[in-house]
């Protein structure tokens, strides 16, 4: 298999595994911090696991460090976004990331953008408009400054990956170390201990957090960054979708469009890359 064929199936699985954690908040019913802490208890264990059957060596260093931090900063930051504005600003402005990795690829790597990936990333982003624009707010300013924020550090996090020293594996699991730090001692706090909240917050640690963001290494190791960008736009629009199949909150017709434009937007682009390397390589 081509390898940036298999690079963009390993982000898109990487996209599906970091949208299931809509689902796995909803069903679960500890508190921001709780669900923080715990999942990341869930991501080291399972880490843990990984790392022997693998016989991977953790990596620490500078840059590891940075990617650890910013992690941690998504996290909270998005959560903070959320209480201080709309759930739909919050998860919308996070998505300018794609926008801040062309940013910085040009301001530091002196990468100059191709104009068909500022279209493809304007017009995946107008998808998500699209899919949240009947509960976009306009106030909530704080928030919104905050979701912003946090779309900067996912993109300083994305670029982690063309550092020297880089190691997603060893950033996350750094990154779960710190939030159990900080995080863990909200847990014992929790009253509801029921199998389905606990099961929720454990599949949000291992699912989502530790396989997305390994697939996303997998996949970023063989793609460009601003094609990786772009396809975890799916992120946004699929967490509603799992909500709405599983926990039973409507899709309007608006949300089905922006679905569509989405999805569409991602694979164009995504077949017009991996034919225009095929003639590169004949």
């Amino acid at each position: 298999m081509n390898e940036r064929i298999r690079g963009t199936i390993y982000v898109l699985l990487a996209a599906v595994a970091l949208s299931l954690s809509g689902l796995f908040v909803k069903l679960a019913t500890w508190d921001s911090i709780a669900m923080l802490g715990g999942k990341s208890a869930a991501t080291l264990a399972v880490a843990v696991v990984y790392l022997k059957l693998m016989k991977y060596r953790l990596v620490f260093n500078k840059t590891v460090a940075l990617g650890a931090v910013c992690l941690s900063l998504i996290s909270l930051m998005f959560t903070i976004a959320t209480r201080a504005t709309s759930a739909a600003n919050a998860i919308v402005l996070q998505y300018t990331q794609p926008f801040f990795v062309i940013l910085l690829l040009w301001l530091i790597y002196k990468q100059r953008p191709q104009w068909a990936e500022i279209i493809a990333i304007a017009t995946a982003f107008a998808g998500i408009l699209f899919f949240f624009i009947d509960k976009l707010t306009p106030g909530g300013m704080t928030g919104n400054i905050v979701a912003i924020c946090s779309g900067f550090v996912y993109a300083v996090f994305m670029l982690v990956k063309k550092m020297k020293g880089s190691d997603y594996l060893s950033s996350v699991v750094f990154s779960a170390v710190i939030n159990v730090v900080t995080c863990g001692w909200r847990i014992p706090l929790q009253t509801d201990w029921r199998p389905v909240p606990v099961l929720m917050v454990v599949l949000f640690g291992t699912v989502s957090c530790f396989g997305g963001y390994i697939l996303l290494s997998a996949g970023l190791d063989r793609i460009p960054l601003v094609t990786g960008a772009l396809l975890t736009m799916l992120e946004p629009v699929l967490n509603p979708i799992w909500v709405a199949l599983f926990y039973g909150e409507t899709m309007g017709v608006m949300s089905v469009v922006g679905t569509v434009i989405l999805l569409g937007t991602a694979a164009v682009y995504s077949v017009m890359q991996i034919r225009k390397e095929q003639l590169q390589n004949e």
